[in-house]
């Protein structure tokens, strides 16, 4: 049996589905069954002779909220994965590109220094050497800009479906480059993952997204191609667009680690125009 932290996000929802296509039993917990920020509770509800797995898909991902509630962020993205690893149980922990400060002109590796910009990125990275630390066997899976066509989900992609409908003009940031990610493939990924036996080896780092790089301008141009909209989309520098959390302007993740276990993703344009099918916005 596999437990699903963050289950109500569109990563542990998706990470579930992903469990039940292939016929392996999995329990979710969302924030509100299981608060991974307490001990406690972690210790008392994720038992190793239930759980042979813990798939952590629980995250603080506001990254602008973050600046002003480091101890929350803190709190979920740096304690907890100790606090899980505290059960004995193998992880497979989600991480993000943003532990990384841009400067790179080239794809990221995983063991590429890190050096956070932003209080998200920080609590990550010390979820990060939390796990890499401890004894505990597993993964840590690195990724960027999740998005998923689920219902309900809040990501990049959702909100540019709804302006770009809405909107007549639009400026999108197009100096931050990265690849945008589909929640399913990211799932179907940790799942094979996890099939492999890789939750049974030391901890070790490993990068999924999908090929390719974009700005969002771009990934926004490319959406507004798939589902045909007259807004006008605008491109501007992120000094144009001040936000609270610094981003890194380059945070492209290397792929691979991927390949000692036969896993080869798709790019992002094709996840895209999957994503915008599957939302039934795929202009006829």
């Amino acid at each position: 049996m596999i437990a699903v932290t963050g289950a109500g996000g569109q990563l542990g929802r998706t990470v579930l589905a992903a469990l039940r296509r292939r016929g392996i039993p999995g329990l979710g917990f969302d924030r509100h069954e299981l608060n991974i920020a307490d001990q406690d509770a972690v210790v008392q509800n994720l038992w190793p002779d239930v759980f042979d797995c813990i798939i952590n898909c629980a995250a603080y991902t506001a990254v602008d909220d973050a600046e002003d509630h480091s101890r929350d962020a803190i709190a979920v993205n740096a304690a907890a994965p100790k606090f899980l690893t505290d059960t004995g149980i193998p992880i497979m922990h989600i991480s993000t590109d943003y532990v990384f400060d841009g400067r790179a002109r080239q794809p990221y590796e995983v063991d590429s220094q890190t050096a956070p910009l932003s209080v998200y990125g920080c609590s990550k990275q010390m979820g990060e050497a939390a796990l890499l630390t401890s004894k505990a066997c597993g993964c840590i899976i690195r990724t960027s800009r999740l998005y998923s066509p689920i219902a309900g989900t809040r990501s990049f992609f959702r909100t540019m479906l709804q302006l770009l409908s809405e909107r007549q003009s639009l400026g999108v940031v197009s100096d931050q480059f990265s690849a945008p990610t589909l929640a399913e493939d990211l799932a179907d990924a940790v799942v094979e993952l996890y099939l492999q036996g890789a939750h049974l080896r030391s901890m070790q780092v490993l990068h999924f997204t999908n090929t390719g790089e974009t700005s969002w301008h771009g990934f926004a141009s490319a959406i507004q191609e798939r589902i045909g909209t007259t807004c006008k989309l605008k491109a501007v520098l992120a000094v144009q667009y001040p936000t609270k959390a610094r981003r890194p302007h380059y945070s492209v993740l290397s792929l691979q680690s991927l390949q000692a276990w036969q896993i080869k993703p798709r790019s992002w344009q094709d996840a895209l125009t999957e994503a915008c099918m599957q939302c039934g916005r795929i202009k006829s």
